[in-house]
């Protein structure tokens, strides 16, 4: 469903039409249109939604070790530099790596990894093997000594609807959700109590289907289904059976 006919289609629920129409303009800066936006994010925070993962890259700098994740960021984050995948510590395992020694000279130390593999670690500075993921932003261990690429792959927050025509696959396959939970919004916002209930027990129930929905999608995508007469023109299907045409 596009941008414009949600935008009207919520308006018509919530009975008002000074929150937002098609015929708004800019419709992202109504309330409706900017709660639509919030509510794909909502949404898209509650499945790992396979179009929304993608990739990005940034170069480290020389001695520094942290570094901002994308405003866009939404979780699920993997870290590589070349071909060589870097290993998520723990706060705690991190403290336990960078810990100072109070002895003068330098002792290499052992850390056990909470997946039971072990570490020695005797510099603090060169090629990263480790990150620690510290909310919005990530550490690298070791610190690097130099300039480094990075691969970050994670899940992004969907790009904001901005034109009457924009969609996406949330509000495709998804509309319901997009329309009850920006109802809700509404709802909230006009402090009707009684449509508050209404459209938070819809929203509620949009989300069981579309993770449902999801998960039938998944479970599809893991069978191999046998090519049938349906896969092939008519021509094509008929020399195939060795029928004279």
């Amino acid at each position: 469903m596009i941008y414009s006919t949600l935008i009207d289609r919520i308006a018509d629920y919530l009975d008002r039409s000074d929150l937002g129409t098609s015929s708004s303009s800019p419709l992202s800066s109504t309330k409706i249109g900017s709660w639509i936006n919030d509510v794909r994010t909502d949404i898209a925070l509650k499945w790992p939604f396979k179009y929304l993962y993608v990739e990005a890259t940034c170069s480290t700098i020389a001695n520094t070790a942290s570094y901002a994740l994308p405003s866009d960021y939404l979780g699920h984050l993997e870290l590589w530099v070349g071909s060589k995948k870097l290993v998520r510590l723990t706060g705690r395992e991190a403290d336990m790596l960078t810990e100072t020694d109070v002895d003068a000279t330098y002792n290499t130390r052992a850390l056990t990894l909470e997946a039971g593999s072990s570490v020695s670690i005797d510099t603090s500075e060169g090629s990263p093997d480790y990150y620690i993921d510290r909310g919005m932003e990530f550490e690298l261990w070791p610190i690097p000594d130099t300039i480094y690429t990075l691969k970050i792959k994670y899940y992004a927050q969907p790009a904001n609807f901005v034109i009457s025509t924009d969609y996406d696959y949330i509000s495709t396959f998804h509309f319901e959700a997009v329309i009850w939970g920006t109802a809700l919004r509404g709802a909230m916002f006009l402090d009707d109590n009684d449509k508050k209930q209404i459209f938070k027990t819809s929203y509620e129930e949009a989300i069981k289907e579309m993770v449902r929905r999801e998960k039938q999608f998944a479970m599809e995508d893991q069978f191999f289904r046998v090519r049938d007469y349906r896969d092939f023109d008519l021509t094509t299907f008929k020399k195939l059976m060795k029928i004279k045409i």
